[in-house]
């Protein structure tokens, strides 16, 4: 720790529960004051890296190893492209990233914008300049020019002109406010619209597996416009090339962890927070799980922002301390689940069908399997698929979501690994490396989200105590701008 830091690392004044994208934000917001710096900010994780719910914990082992041990070793796989896990920024928007960097940036001073370009220099050339496609599998591999043109195996000419038009038409005629058709009624639920009820049950049968591969569970019950807002997002905004700092192995992370270290904030991964004891001091006590400090597991602090979704909030603290609006949303709001299967060094094990225009960034459609896949830059392919809340990977519904995303890669592997597969049979770990994944909240909260639900308040109900992220349908339409948004509110509460 810095010498002109004068607190001690157990009773900091802030703490942030959370080094995801809100985390980081958050604490490069409030540490450009140096009275807040002064009296201690900690950031605290418990996953090995930063990065939030778009890095899954490596798969390397980091026991006993201090916390500059293993961001080195991070650090060194991933320039490696060894032991990286999970899709990184570079699975969301183009438009969004810039935006998102646009605000990190904005809380840099000159000198450490510069050192955050020193520490990208090198990496320009792993730039990819390919626009992003979208494919869907059956038995053939099919663009989505294909797809909507009605010439081939998934879609007949009728269906593919239906599907375009839930793709291009409702969605886009809201953004553009060209059309006051009483289907754009924000109130009307996807299966009572008249545009699904008129169709035919073939028709729908055929329809519903690309729905929910795009949308999720239950999109039936969703908002009409939702759902026709997640197939235009799927089909438009991964065209637009990535800025290159965002690729997995890139360590954005690390860029800004190095800055935050530097100004003096206490960062503390692979760091759990149990529970969260209110004392009659004012003083909020964060019970700890912490496998680099095993000692240090307890901290004390007079502010307590939590940068994770509002449902993890409950196991740490009791509901009273959760404002009405935040209670009724973790009780009528249930996330969605996403479950992965991530295969390494997928270049070497593809299937001899594959289309050689494929590139990183590109996305995958599994009708069949209700699945997506995604190829990351460094060559890893993550088939994942959504599904209601679990918390388990013994879970019945994830156990079947696994077997259906090994389905989906039989379909895209060469043909000795596809066999085993088919017959579930364990991928052989000598041969292929796979990983299975739960993030028990998705990337972000469900589209059927009730309408009524508006959750503006970043302060909690118990003074010293906020949460920000992309809980917060009441700040904007898009998550991003709800993190940036609440990050925002909660900064300047603190002021």
């Amino acid at each position: 720790m810095d010498n002109h830091l004068n607190f001690e690392v157990t009773k900091p004044e802030i703490v942030i529960v959370g080094g995801g994208i809100s985390g980081l934000l958050l604490a490069l917001k409030i540490s450009k004051d140096p009275k807040k710096l002064a009296n201690g900010i900690v950031l605290i994780e418990k996953q090995p890296q930063l990065g939030g719910r778009f890095f899954f914990s490596s798969s390397a082992n980091f026991s006993g190893k201090n916390y500059e041990e293993i961001t080195n070793e991070l650090f060194e796989n991933s320039s490696k492209k060894i032991n990286l896990s999970g899709p990184g920024f570079e699975s969301m928007p183009s438009v969004t990233l810039e935006a998102l960097f646009r605000h990190f940036e904005s809380h840099l001073s000159e000198e450490e914008k510069n050192e955050f370009e020193e520490f990208f220099k090198n990496e320009n050339e792993n730039s990819n300049t390919n626009t992003h496609k979208s494919y869907f599998i059956k038995k053939e591999f099919v663009s989505d020019r294909e797809l909507f043109s009605g010439s081939s195996e998934i879609l007949t000419k009728k269906e593919s002109e239906i599907f375009r038009s839930f793709v291009e038409d409702f969605y886009q005629e809201k953004n553009n406010k060209e059309n006051n058709n009483s289907v754009l009624n924000e109130n009307i639920i996807f299966e009572k619209s008249q545009q699904w009820t008129e169709l035919s049950k073939a028709t729908k049968e055929t329809l519903s597996p690309i729905f929910t591969a795009i949308v999720g569970p239950n999109w039936e019950k969703s908002l009409f416009l939702n759902v026709c807002k997640s197939l235009w997002s799927f089909f438009h905004l991964q065209k637009k090339e990535i800025p290159g700092y965002f690729y997995r192995g890139m360590c954005l992370e690390f860029g800004i962890a190095k800055i935050l270290k530097k100004r003096g904030v206490v960062i503390r991964t692979l760091c759990e927070v149990i529970r969260v004891n209110h004392t009659k001091e004012s003083l909020f006590q964060l019970i700890l799980s912490d496998e680099v400090m095993p000692l240090n597991n307890s901290i004390h602090c007079k502010k307590l922002i939590f940068a994770i979704p509002l449902t993890k909030c409950l196991g740490l603290i009791a509901k009273e301390h959760f404002t009405p609006s935040q209670s009724r949303f973790v009780s009528k709001v249930r996330p969605v689940s996403l479950v992965v299967s991530e295969i390494s060094h997928f270049h070497s094990i593809k299937s001899e069908n594959w289309p050689e225009n494929v590139s990183s960034g590109d996305q995958f459609l599994f009708p069949v399997e209700r699945a997506q896949c995604f190829l990351t830059q460094d060559g890893r392919m993550l088939f994942s698929t959504k599904l209601d809340y679990e918390e388990s990977l013994q879970a019945p519904a994830v156990r079947e979501a696994v077997s259906r995303l090994r389905r989906a890669a039989a379909r895209v592997l060469k043909s000795e690994y596809a066999e085993e597969l088919k017959k579930g049979a364990r991928i052989p770990q000598n041969k292929i490396s796979e990983r299975i994944v739960l993030l028990p909240v998705a990337y972000t909260i469900p589209s059927d989200m009730p309408s009524n639900i508006e959750v503006k308040e970043t302060k909690m109900g118990i003074d010293g105590l906020y949460c920000c992220g992309d809980s917060f349908p009441g700040f904007a339409e898009e998550p991003w701008k709800m993190v940036v948004n609440s990050v925002y509110d909660v900064a300047m509460q603190l002021s």
